[in-house]
């Protein structure tokens, strides 16, 4: 006997030496060793399986991390390290790796310790020294005897506690999980309350693994964490009374049962007849009074305090507990977690600068979820994209900006040549498209110029100017040149007047209003369109509330809906146009005040009169006096109206040209002071484009033609002459 046991002991025993020799600290004692050993010591430790591993989730090759590693075997020798990180770390220290050069190849120090934590990580698991797959506590086989059974509870319920792993394990947010233990041992019930993707379930998910692995205190253990399914249960029989019956036979299993804590999402749906109907609060009520029946609930905060609040009946027998957005540093973590999972699944590599990026952008550009779930969802996001255009083994920064490109129209490649000659020649291709008004677009220009460069800092709008001015001016011209220049077309305009959301329901149309359940008009536009112009006409009719709501857009760059959620408003060009003192600029003008005399004294008249308020007014970058315009500026304004019907009939393959004196009488007859400009294109639309229509139905011209429009005597009248040269 002893000698088979001496035979079959150390077979038995090689597994878990085996295991012992991919712990960490083995492996990277042994790499060290053969490093110093050795004539390229970096060829030893970064060619190897961790340097491989190391340099793919850095996104570079061997060659480049070569040309930016200082590494000689002094700074080896005698040296012992616990794991990848300590080695990486003190490699750092040591400045193996210069901080210029870490950031030619868009890396920061964290990224290598990151990605040696990653390493050690995975390491350790294969080792079996970490507790990724569950604890070692279990409960004994004859624990279940101990406990009632229940029969109907588990055809409404799920067992949370029976589910060893989850997608996201608990990441730094131990505390919520000790404070639930405490108020559900000295009896009382648990709300969780946090927005949506802060990660309630998570924290609940986790209690429940800590309950049966014997880690929370002795009432809280062994404790199976059920989730009750009140779908299943509504959709049953119509009849109250059965339903009240079931419901509390189900609660008397479970508190009969001893180790059973309820999971409740979405409580009001039972408790509120504004709901679904139904008011089981008495239910609730009987079988909490008598402290044996466990809840947690899980309730955003406007769930919260519109339908568990007013609840005194019920929300006595509850503590509330928060559930806080996570730190950037946290959800880096959360996602490294499922980074490995996704690895794991799919055979792909993570790099770390990537996933850097995906945090950074997700804090800047999604400000309606918390972390870590926004991380996640672009993470998930950028995996999708990645199998589905490239699908090779690495996922890189140029995924994450297309995909970032995607979900908020902005472009997050690097400025192009293009890019470069149109910003530096701004003015001049807006002036092609708009007349005078110098000082406004020069503002405009030098302002994007500032903000693409990166020189301008990123916690406000892109620009943000006032207009004033009488109307017909070109206000909102310039708010369409700019989209059109900037943004690609006119279709990124987001306008809204405000003379339309005047009185007490304007404020509450524009951010939205709880207890109707109506999303805003305004946040949602721009949740849906992150980089777009906003246009915001007759600014003066704002009530103080919106403008109050603007001041926090303009100075911050987000803006809060109804329901306690923020939006980014700083990929947005802002416009607003007033008309506020037309008349006071009308005069100045005929006195001959001009430039910047004129933009003061508007300014200052503006503020006497109260119109304004000071902080309002220099929230925005720049408030720019239009001037009315000369006879001279009417005659461009008629052409470029021309030129834009003439490009509308070449699209139908007829060429238009415009005649002479055809711009100089649509100035002098289209001209209103009233309404400026304005009256130009309706002449245009209306006259010109029926004059034209005619012919076009009458058969007169066709695709091919080349036509004229020429003046007449007559007031408003134009005549069309059909050109000898054609196209044909």
């Amino acid at each position: 006997m002893g000698f088979l046991i001496w035979l079959i002991l150390p077979p038995l025993g090689l597994s878990a030496y085996m295991k012992l020799q991919k712990r960490a600290d083995k492996y990277i004692k042994s790499i060290v060793e053969n490093a110093v050993n050795s004539e390229d010591v970096y060829k030893a430790i970064f060619e190897s399986d961790l340097g491989i591993f190391f340099i793919k989730h850095l996104g570079l090759n061997s060659d480049s991390f070569r040309e930016i590693t200082r590494l000689n075997k002094d700074i080896l020798k005698n040296k012992s390290f616990k794991d990848l990180s300590d080695f990486i770390r003190y490699l750092l220290e040591k400045g193996v790796w210069r901080e210029s050069d870490l950031r030619k190849e868009k890396l920061v120090k964290d990224d290598l310790i990151n990605c040696a934590l990653w390493w050690d990580s995975l390491k350790n698991r294969d080792a079996g020294l970490t507790d990724e797959g569950g604890g070692m506590g279990r409960p004994g086989i004859g624990t279940d005897l101990l406990f009632g059974y229940t029969p109907l509870l588990s055809q409404y319920s799920i067992d949370l506690s029976a589910q060893r792993s989850f997608s996201h394990h608990l990441i730094g947010r131990d505390d919520v999980v000790d404070r639930m233990d405490r108020v559900l041992s000295r009896g009382s019930n648990v709300i969780l309350t946090g927005s949506p993707g802060v990660g309630k379930k998570t924290v609940v998910f986790e209690f429940a693994q800590k309950s049966i692995d014997e880690s929370l205190s002795r009432k809280m253990s062994f404790k199976r964490v059920l989730e009750f399914d009140y779908n299943i249960f509504l959709s049953g029989t119509f009849d109250l009374n059965q339903k009240k019956a079931m419901l509390s036979q189900i609660f008397s299993e479970a508190s009969a049962a001893g180790n059973i804590i309820l999971l409740i999402r979405d409580i009001h749906r039972l408790t509120n007849p504004e709901v679904e109907g139904y008011d089981f609060t008495d239910i609730f009520e009987e079988y909490l009074e008598k402290k044996n029946l466990k809840i947690i609930v899980t309730a955003t905060p406007v769930e919260y305090e519109r339908f568990i609040s007013p609840n005194m009946k019920l929300r006595k027998y509850f503590e509330t507990v928060e559930v806080k957005q996570v730190t950037k540093e946290v959800a880096f973590q959360i996602m490294i977690e499922a980074a490995k999972n996704w690895e794991s699944q799919a055979k792909i590599v993570i790099t770390l600068p990537s996933m850097r990026k995906i945090l950074d952008e997700s804090d800047r550009y999604i400000t309606e979820t918390p972390f870590p779930e926004k991380a996640l969802e672009l993470l998930d996001a950028v995996i999708a994209y990645h199998d589905q255009k490239k699908g090779d083994e690495i996922i890189s920064i140029d995924d994450v900006n297309a995909v970032l490109a995607e979900k908020t129209g902005i472009s997050f490649t690097a400025i192009t040549r293009e890019d470069k000659a149109k910003l530096m020649n701004i003015e001049e291709i807006m002036h092609k498209r708009l007349v005078d008004q110098k000082e406004a677009i020069d503002l405009i220009g030098k302002i994007l110029r500032g903000r693409s460069v990166g020189a301008v800092k990123e916690e406000r709008p892109v620009g943000s100017f006032l207009f004033l001015g009488p109307t017909g001016v070109g206000k909102t011209e310039t708010a369409k040149v700019l989209a059109r220049v900037y943004y690609g077309d006119e279709a990124s305009i987001l306008r809204f007047d405000m003379a339309d959301y005047a009185g007490n329901e304007g404020f509450e149309r524009l951010v939205g209003s709880v207890n109707k359940n109506l999303p805003g008009s305004l946040t949602t536009a721009i949740k849906n369109k992150p980089a777009s112009l906003l246009l915001l006409d007759e600014i003066e009719k704002a009530t103080m509330d919106i403008n109050n709501l603007f001041l926090t857009m303009l100075d911050e760059g987000v803006i809060t809906d109804a329901f306690g959620k923020k939006i980014s408003a700083r990929n947005l060009f802002i416009i607003a146009t007033t008309n506020a003192g037309a008349e006071y600029v009308r005069e100045l003008v005929s006195k001959g005040v001009k430039g910047e005399s004129l933009q003061k004294s508007v300014v200052d008249y503006v503020l006497s009169k109260g119109l304004f308020s000071p902080e309002f007014l220099n929230r925005f970058d720049g408030v720019v006096v239009y001037e009315p315009l000369s006879f001279e500026n009417l005659i461009e304004v008629a052409h470029l109206i021309l030129e834009d019907l003439a490009g509308n009939l070449r699209k139908k393959d007829i060429i238009l040209e415009i005649g002479d004196g055809t711009s100089e009488k649509l100035a002098k007859e289209g001209y209103d002071p009233a309404f400026g400009a304005r009256p130009i294109r309706r002449i245009v639309d209306i006259n010109i484009a029926d004059l034209i229509g005619k012919s076009i139905l009458e058969d007169k011209i066709k695709a091919g033609d080349r036509i004229s429009i020429l003046p007449t005597d007559k007031k408003l009248e134009f005549r069309l002459e059909k050109l000898n040269e054609s196209l044909k």
